[in-house]
């Protein structure tokens, strides 16, 4: 499989599980707990699982779990910052490791 199949599958797992985290945040934001957002976030949550099963089945645990977690990671750093506009909670120091786990998932794409 080619590597634009390969970043399809990682995109679209992130995606999904990003789309879960906002979710759960404005779900867990509002006053009334059993609304839309609550079914939203049930309908959600095991799409997010077993796409991230069926894309580590495809290529390997070990590389995958760790480019989608770390890709996971990032995407939703940025939707705390954009969309909550959570500006003032992020220091420094967490801009630098994020930056770390940038260069990690770049390193973990050289393989044989």
């Amino acid at each position: 499989m080619d590597k634009v199949n390969v970043w399809f599958y990682i995109l679209g797992s992130v995606l999904l599980a990003v789309l879960a985290n906002y979710l759960s945040t404005v779900w867990a934001a509002k006053d009334n707990k059993f609304s839309f957002w609550l079914l939203a976030v049930v309908a959600v949550s095991p799409l997010v699982f077993i796409t991230f099963g069926l894309v580590t089945t495809k290529f390997g645990l070990a590389i995958t779990s760790g480019t989608i977690d770390s890709l996971l990671t990032i995407i939703t750093v940025l939707v705390g910052l954009f969309i909550f506009q959570e500006w003032g909670q992020v220091s420094l120091y967490q801009y630098f490791g994020m930056s770390f786990a940038i260069l990690g998932i770049i390193l973990m794409q050289f393989h044989k």
